[in-house]
Protein backbone atom coordinates (compact mmCIF):
# COMPACT_ATOMS: atom_id res chain seq x y z
CA UNK A 1 0.00 0.00 0.00
CA UNK A 2 1.22 3.48 -0.89
CA UNK A 3 1.70 5.97 1.83
CA UNK A 4 1.01 9.81 1.24
CA UNK A 5 4.20 10.91 0.56
CA UNK A 6 4.77 13.00 -2.99
CA UNK A 7 7.93 13.93 -4.56
CA UNK A 8 8.43 15.79 -7.79
CA UNK A 9 10.71 15.97 -10.42
CA UNK A 10 12.86 18.85 -10.90
CA UNK A 11 10.69 19.27 -14.64
CA UNK A 12 7.61 18.94 -12.84
CA UNK A 13 8.95 21.37 -10.22
CA UNK A 14 9.29 24.40 -13.07
CA UNK A 15 6.41 23.40 -14.99
CA UNK A 16 4.75 23.86 -11.89
CA UNK A 17 6.39 27.13 -10.98
CA UNK A 18 5.68 28.53 -15.00
CA UNK A 19 2.09 27.78 -14.05
CA UNK A 20 1.87 29.14 -10.89
CA UNK A 21 3.23 32.77 -12.10
CA UNK A 22 0.72 32.58 -14.44
CA UNK A 23 -2.15 31.68 -12.85
CA UNK A 24 -0.78 34.37 -10.32
CA UNK A 25 -0.49 36.86 -13.37
CA UNK A 26 -4.02 36.11 -14.85
CA UNK A 27 -5.73 36.51 -10.91
CA UNK A 28 -6.67 32.64 -11.02
CA UNK A 29 -4.27 31.65 -8.35
CA UNK A 30 -6.47 30.66 -5.53
CA UNK A 31 -8.71 29.03 -7.46
CA UNK A 32 -5.87 27.17 -9.49
CA UNK A 33 -4.87 26.11 -5.64
CA UNK A 34 -8.02 24.61 -4.66
CA UNK A 35 -8.11 22.45 -8.12
CA UNK A 36 -4.96 21.18 -7.37
CA UNK A 37 -4.87 20.22 -3.93
CA UNK A 38 -8.57 18.58 -4.45
CA UNK A 39 -6.77 16.43 -7.34
CA UNK A 40 -3.79 15.65 -4.94
CA UNK A 41 -5.46 14.85 -2.53
CA UNK A 42 -7.38 12.61 -4.68
CA UNK A 43 -4.21 11.01 -6.14
CA UNK A 44 -2.69 10.27 -2.62
CA UNK A 45 -5.79 8.87 -1.09
CA UNK A 46 -6.56 6.25 -4.42
CA UNK A 47 -3.09 6.45 -6.34
CA UNK A 48 -4.66 3.36 -8.67
CA UNK A 49 -7.45 5.04 -9.54
CA UNK A 50 -6.77 5.93 -12.75
CA UNK A 51 -5.49 3.99 -15.90
CA UNK A 52 -1.57 3.83 -16.66
CA UNK A 53 -1.39 6.24 -19.73
CA UNK A 54 2.20 5.13 -20.83
CA UNK A 55 5.15 3.68 -19.13
CA UNK A 56 3.56 3.00 -15.50
CA UNK A 57 2.70 6.90 -15.92
CA UNK A 58 -0.81 7.87 -14.77
CA UNK A 59 -2.33 10.84 -15.79
CA UNK A 60 -5.21 13.19 -13.73
CA UNK A 61 -7.28 16.31 -14.93
CA UNK A 62 -7.58 19.31 -12.85
CA UNK A 63 -11.21 19.81 -13.13
CA UNK A 64 -11.50 23.67 -13.64
CA UNK A 65 -7.57 24.34 -15.17
CA UNK A 66 -6.81 22.65 -18.44
CA UNK A 67 -3.59 21.02 -16.99
CA UNK A 68 -2.58 17.68 -15.80
CA UNK A 69 -0.90 16.08 -13.42
CA UNK A 70 1.44 12.89 -14.62
CA UNK A 71 2.51 10.73 -11.83
CA UNK A 72 3.68 7.21 -11.02
CA UNK A 73 3.14 4.99 -7.80
CA UNK A 74 6.59 3.94 -5.75
CA UNK A 75 6.95 2.02 -2.69
CA UNK A 76 7.25 5.09 -0.87
CA UNK A 77 4.36 7.09 -2.45
CA UNK A 78 3.93 9.16 -5.67
CA UNK A 79 6.01 10.98 -8.03
CA UNK A 80 5.20 13.67 -9.89
CA UNK A 81 6.59 14.20 -13.58
CA UNK A 82 4.96 16.66 -15.45
CA UNK A 83 2.22 19.00 -14.72
CA UNK A 84 1.14 19.76 -18.36
CA UNK A 85 -0.82 22.03 -20.04
CA UNK A 86 -3.67 19.84 -22.11
CA UNK A 87 -3.47 22.09 -25.32
CA UNK A 88 0.11 22.21 -25.54
CA UNK A 89 1.30 20.80 -28.69
CA UNK A 90 4.63 18.55 -28.83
Amino acid sequence: MVNNHIEFTEEARIEFHKIKCFMDFNGKIDEFWQDLERQLKMVAGFPEAFQVRYRNVRIIPLEKFNYSIHYVIKPKGLLIYHFLNQKQNF
